[in-house]
Parts: structure tokens; sequence; C-alpha cells
């Protein structure tokens, strides 16, 4: 089963200083299942990767999209109508449209697991397919 990345995973991989540094490298070096990004997630990802580590850091991620060691995923129409569901019955919360993505694309793809440090974004989202995804690491 495949793996959806949360950008937080991403960056605290990239970046030696982040306190979840080291479990993030640790996760990353055992995970054998394939690892998905989102396409709205990798624009989220671009912005943090630049603000904290720079343009080289971005250039890594790409580098790992075109080597396939991460598999891009683009959300469909119906991602995108699920997505707005998911922000209305959650509007209390006020989340954001790449959380509300990310999760109707694993409802989509049956994906359980999300690797993701900043899990209470993503955790006011009740997905269709189970009761919670499941966070790592």
């Amino acid at each position: 089963m495949a793996v959806l990345l949360d950008p937080s995973a991403v960056v605290a991989a990239a970046d030696a200083a982040d306190l979840n540094h080291q479990a993030a490298m640790a996760w990353f070096r055992r995970v054998d299942e394939p690892l998905l990004l989102g396409a709205m997630s990798l624009a989220e990802l671009d912005v943090l990767l630049q603000r904290e580590l720079g343009a080289a850091a971005s250039l890594a991620v790409l580098e790992s999209l075109v080597a396939g060691a991460i598999r891009l995923v683009a959300p469909t129409p119906d991602d995108l109508r699920r997505a707005a569901e998911l922000m209305g019955e959650a509007a209390e919360h006020r989340p954001r449209l790449a959380d509300a993505v990310l999760v109707a694309t694993a409802e989509r793809l049956g994906v359980r697991r999300v690797a993701a440090f900043d899990r209470r974004p993503l955790a006011v989202f009740r997905p269709r397919h189970l009761r919670s995804l499941d966070f790592e690491p």
C-alpha cells in the first residue's frame, strides 16, 4: 500500500535543524511502500523549503520526483468536489485546501497512511474509507 506525504514530513527530513529530523530520516530509510505526493502539496512544500532551506532543497524534491522515488498525484475533479465537501464539514476548524485535497486523494486511492508531523490540520477531516487516517512516523 502507498503512503501519502504531507509537506511537514519532507521538510523535517530535509532540515537538519528541524526537531523531527531524526525521526523523519529514520522513517524514510525504513519505509518500503510507494511514496505519493499530491500536486497541491508540492506547491506548499516548495514554499516551505524555499523559506527554510532555499532553492537547492526544492530542486532535490524535483529530482526525487523525476527519478520516481516519489510519485506525483494530481487531483481529479471528483477529488476537488470531495475536498469542498470536507472543507464544509470541518469549517469551524478553518481547514486548508491542500489538506482537504490530500484527504480526498487518500479516499480515492484507498490510502490509509499519511507521513506527517503537522497532523492537526489533517485530523479535522473524516475520510469516508476509514475511521481516521494512520499518521506516521
